[in-house]
């Protein structure tokens, strides 16, 4: 059987589901993973560890050749691998390739070339030290996900204040950025990226976004309501479209977030080649609307060979929301309320409940329930979610 790589760290990167699909299509899935003990592992033909943090790509295509496994394909679903995805399908020859993905990895490279090519003028810098405009938003530029080591800093005091306590934590070296802070309203995009054209396929409104700790919040939702917000998504998805077209983007799927004030202006705040959280619901509601199957397609992507007939203009009805949950405090969540009890109420149309997780960090989204709601209007999403979070219960033990 051929094999495909399935890349993931500290077991995140939705291999289950990648190795399911990779299984209907006859194909043979060799997981990568940091964790010698990976969960995932029973699920795959093989399992090769290796540490992301503190080995090179030769040892890397060593261990693999040691195997006897002759890659096809690499499939990563993880922020933090997207180096190591460009460099092994280089290595191999294989789709998704080449140096015209390698912007995507770092938000400096992003950010330079969306300077270059006219299409933002939000000001940044790779030395947060020398960053003179406030409110700045510090975060690393090559590592995301949920909002780590995302910080707010409105002077300079501030400023200094933090990047000292990232290096009396030990996270001194990590490489980061300051962007101004925009204001607005924020929002994320989902969609594939098809001979340098971006497609849009979900927008999500993020009206309760929690702008002092940059943390998602509260409901969000799809279609946008407010007219900035959709003026802001047209614009920022054609400058997106401009990067992957200078860029020569294919065969990729797009995860992106942007903020637009009332005032015209809209930015883009980060973009990532994978799909949006599978927790938050993004690939069900993609699932609803189009009838496309989220991991097929990433998969698809990787084999070089993903072509829809008619993607179209993005699709409206019917209203989809989420409502996360996060846990505040050190400790393990306990839930009372189950999976069940849930979806039994009313809009609820799916649930991913983390029951047992485990808080070791607060500088991080620390989220452990995720609620995807339909409804017809935005106050009848807000009333759903209301009942579900009120009926919701739970204890965090130290």
């Amino acid at each position: 059987m051929k094999s495909v790589l399935v890349l993931s760290w500290i077991a995140i990167g939705n291999v289950p589901a990648a190795v399911a699909e990779l299984r209907a299509r006859e194909l043979r899935p060799v997981l990568v993973s940091n964790l010698p003990d990976d969960p995932h592992a029973v699920l795959c033909d093989d399992h090769i560890v290796f540490d992301w943090d503190g080995e090179e790509l030769s040892a890397l295509t060593a261990r693999i050749g040691e195997r006897d496994v002759e890659p096809i394909a690499v499939v990563s679903m993880v922020e933090k691998l997207t180096e190591w995805s460009i460099a092994l399908t280089t290595h191999y020859g294989l789709p998704g390739g080449g140096d015209s993905r390698a912007v995507l990895a770092s938000k400096t490279l992003v950010r330079e070339h969306m300077r270059a090519l006219g299409l933002s003028d939000i000001k940044f810098s790779g030395d947060p030290r020398s960053v003179d405009f406030f409110p700045a938003i510090v975060k690393p530029a090559r590592e995301s996900a949920a909002s780590y080591m995302v910080q707010r800093v409105n002077d300079r005091d501030e400023l200094l204040a933090y990047l000292k306590h990232l290096e009396e934590s030990g996270a001194g070296g990590v490489e980061l950025i300051a962007e101004e802070f925009v204001p607005g309203t924020e929002f994320s995009v989902d969609g594939p990226v098809l001979n340098g054209r971006f497609h849009p396929l979900l927008v999500m409104e993020k009206a309760d976004h929690n702008d002092a700790k940059h943390h998602d919040a509260g409901l969000s939702y799809h279609p946008p309501q407010r007219s900035h917000v959709r003026d802001g998504v047209r614009d920022l998805c054609e400058a997106i479209s401009t990067l992957c077209a200078d860029r020569g983007l294919d065969q990729i799927w797009l995860h992106f977030e942007g903020r637009s004030s009332q005032d015209g202006r809209t930015e883009l705040i980060e973009i990532n080649p994978r799909a949006g959280g599978f927790h938050t619901g993004i690939p069900a509601s993609i699932q609803v609307l189009y009838g496309i199957d989220v991991i097929s397609a990433v998969v698809s992507m990787a084999l070089g060979e993903y072509a829809p007939q008619e993607l179209g203009p993005m699709r409206e009805q019917p209203m989809f929301g989420n409502v996360e949950l996060e846990a505040e405090e050190i400790g393990t969540v306990e839930a009372l309320t189950t999976e069940a009890d849930l979806l039994a109420l009313p809009g609820i149309i799916s649930v991913r409940l983390a029951d047992g997780y485990r808080v070791t960090q607060l500088n991080k989204e620390n989220f452990f329930l995720s609620l995807t709601l339909t409804a017809d209007s935005v106050e009848e999403l807000r009333e759903h979610a209301t009942k579900a979070l009120d009926t919701f219960e739970y204890r965090v033990r130290p």
